[in-house]
């Protein structure tokens, strides 16, 4: 699959077979995460993979975004550099976006189905991952086998989304620009 086709084809899937996700495709989507853009190259993220049947449990409790149990659950971290400000931090945020979309990517290259959560206690998966001082959760991504294969939702046209040289500026089909 090339990487437009896993752009276009991935699906967030909620519904997970019970099956534990093969070690080598778990490590695949983790290298994917890990090769992400990262501001400056710190490469500010950390990945606390939860699989322990119990822990998953717990976490789920902890996240209402969840909707069922996953076999495997990765959660996205943020150690931004202390003393830097809120920019860096900001940059930290991002940078664990960027890893995330490339798992979310490998994850559906592999036959693997994930979805990013982002409602969730802070305090409570802080507390229950064991984080250190610093290491803030960002997104959880459910990761497993699909049960599922949702449908595509609908999306904006490029005509509504995109605009040429100034925001709400058009281009026509002929090349021209219109306001």
């Amino acid at each position: 699959m090339d990487v437009l086709e896993a752009i276009i084809t991935r699906r967030s899937i909620r519904q997970f077979l019970r099956q534990p996700v093969k070690p080598e495709l778990l490590e695949q989507v983790l290298e994917a995460a890990r090769w992400a853009p990262s501001a400056g190259n710190r490469q500010r993220w950390r990945f606390v993979v939860v699989q322990d049947r119990s822990l998953v449990q717990l976490v789920k409790r902890l996240s209402p975004g969840i909707s069922s149990v996953p076999p495997c659950i990765i959660a996205v971290c943020s150690d931004p550099p202390g003393g830097k400000g809120r920019f860096d931090e900001y940059l930290s945020i991002v940078d664990c976006a960027m890893a995330t979309q490339n798992m979310l990517l490998a994850a559906h290259a592999l036959g693997l189905g994930a979805c990013v959560v982002r409602s969730f206690s802070s305090a409570g998966i802080r507390e229950l991952l064991g984080l250190p001082d610093g290491v803030e959760p960002e997104l959880l991504v459910t990761l497993g086998y699909p049960r599922e294969t949702p449908e595509a939702p609908p999306r904006r046209p490029l005509s509504e989304v995109v605009f040429k040289d100034r925001y709400g500026a058009r281009q026509q089909s002929d090349g021209k620009t219109i306001s």
